[in-house]
């Protein structure tokens, strides 16, 4: 079985950046659990640095995926800066790591691709995370934190970007991603015996925005 080794970065004593109401913390443990749902739906064995609010050392996020035999390593991330201008997503690899290399190429250009974000690239880098693990790793920076347009997307989009990297890995891996979107869910108002009544509750509702019908006990809408 295909095993892959997802690493939120950051977590307890240590909120990484922050910005915008933010902590990065935060939302790399909610991405990274939210891929490895995708993933594990997808037959793939999933292991986490961690899956709460706790600090990791490096060293032990490594030795973690090393220990597990993951097949691939990612780390999840924001990013952070002083002008708040700085945007885009960027994901590393470990220095003429040509397989790291693909990894972060893949999951950069599905980023780019799904959420129309400022495109960084793919960059080299010497993080412990990358040095230390055994198999193809990479490490995505999904957007700046201090950026209003990408705290949005990293506040609201998150489901988006879930899917943008867990179709990257799926990419890589050679596994055919199909985007099943998650189930609607219908929720009833109210009921009525007189259908005036329920003719009045669906106007007052359009007028606040909500799309509403009439629908009869024998599920007819008429």
């Amino acid at each position: 079985m295909v095993k892959v080794f997802l690493d939120a970065g950051h977590g307890g004593r240590d909120p990484g950046a922050l910005g915008s109401g933010l902590k990065e913390k935060d939302i790399n443990l909610s991405v990274a659990l939210r891929v490895g749902e995708l993933l594990t739906n997808k037959g793939i064995e999933v292991a986490h640095s961690r899956t709460d609010d706790r600090f990791v050392d490096l060293a032990d996020r490594a030795a973690m995926a090393n220990g597990f035999g993951a097949h691939l390593f990612l780390s999840i991330h924001c990013n952070g800066f002083s002008n708040p201008s700085a945007r885009g997503v960027e994901t590393y690899c470990y220095p003429s790591n040509s397989k790291g290399q693909k990894l972060a190429k893949l999951i950069q250009d599905s980023i780019v691709s799904r959420l129309s974000m400022t495109n960084r690239g793919v960059k080299e880098a010497n993080f412990a995370v990358l040095r230390l693990t055994y198999m193809p790793a990479a490490l995505v920076e999904m957007g700046f934190i201090t950026s209003k347009g990408d705290a949005y997307i990293l506040k609201d989009k998150q489901e988006d970007l879930s899917r943008a990297i867990a179709e990257g890995i799926l990419n890589y891996l050679q596994i055919p991603y199909t985007d099943d979107k998650p189930p609607l869910y219908r929720v009833q108002v109210g009921a009525f015996r007189i259908r005036s009544n329920a003719e009045k509750l669906v106007e007052e509702l359009k007028v606040k925005g909500y799309d509403a019908i009439i629908v009869n006990s024998k599920g007819k809408t008429n």
